[in-house]
């Protein structure tokens, strides 16, 4: 082999330096793709692991619903049973309607909390509650039932009535008439919960394939640095100080 010259010397130390640097660019590179690609993984899950938490707060959110409207059923009740004095009757009266108000304002605040959680369905398209029961519906029914219970409180505190209170009257007018809507408050809280169950389907579905795109975007790096790496020594190897 020949002796190099200052000039060859010099051209080839550039390579080098060159290799190192295009060395530490794709290591940077290559590290930055991981990174992201953990992170990315890891809001995923925990956006998902938000979105759940939330959805068990909002099936407690629904299920407290008919439990409010079975306390309402019940101080109608205890109007019916202990209203016998007009300043008890009065009390009782003013906690059936503070009873009636609170289920009605949960039911009503209920679509919005459950369409904020952003649940998907088969698609991946959001789901509103609406979507999934006649929240609108069993809203209008409460409140033509709520408007039941003053008609026949009304109708039991009349002057004709039996000792200006007849129980009796006010018991056969709506006898029942709470059984239908609490079967269909029962259905929100069913409803949700299956809707849940099939976001979170969903949402794995989805994790897997962020998985293997990022899984493909890091090795995509990783090949390209190699293969970089590989051209630049490959250059320098061809160098003609080397090839003496």
């Amino acid at each position: 082999m020949s002796k190099l010259n200052a000039s060859d010397l010099i051209d080839l130390r550039r390579s080098l330096v060159s290799l190192a640097s295009l060395m530490l660019l794709m290591v940077l590179t290559t590290g930055i793709a991981g990174l992201f690609a953990a992170w990315s993984l890891s809001e995923f899950h925990l956006r998902t692991e938000k979105t759940l938490m939330e959805a068990s707060a909002a099936v407690s959110d629904a299920r407290s619903v008919q439990a409010n409207f079975k306390l309402q059923v019940q101080e109608w009740k205890n109007t019916l049973l202990r209203g016998h004095v007009e300043v008890d009757r009065a009390r009782y009266r003013a906690a059936f309607r503070a009873q009636a108000g609170k289920t009605a304002e949960s039911l009503k605040s209920l679509p919005a909390e459950v369409d904020r959680l952003q649940l998907l369905n088969d698609a991946g398209a959001p789901v509103k509650l609406t979507d999934l029961v006649d929240v609108p519906g069993i809203s209008t029914e409460l409140a033509a039932l709520n408007e039941r219970y003053e008609t026949a409180l009304a109708a039991a505190s009349a002057e004709d009535a039996m000792d200006g209170w007849d129980p009796m009257l006010a018991d056969g007018l709506l006898r029942g008439a709470d059984r239908e809507l609490s079967d269909r408050l029962e259905s929100i809280p069913v409803a949700l919960r299956k809707a849940i169950d099939a976001s979170l389907h969903k949402s794995q579905q989805l994790g897997a394939e962020r998985f293997d795109t990022l899984s493909r975007f890091v090795w995509s790096a990783i090949l390209f640095a190699l293969a970089m790496v590989a051209i630049m020594i490959w250059r320098i190897l061809r160098h003609p100080a080397l090839a003496r």
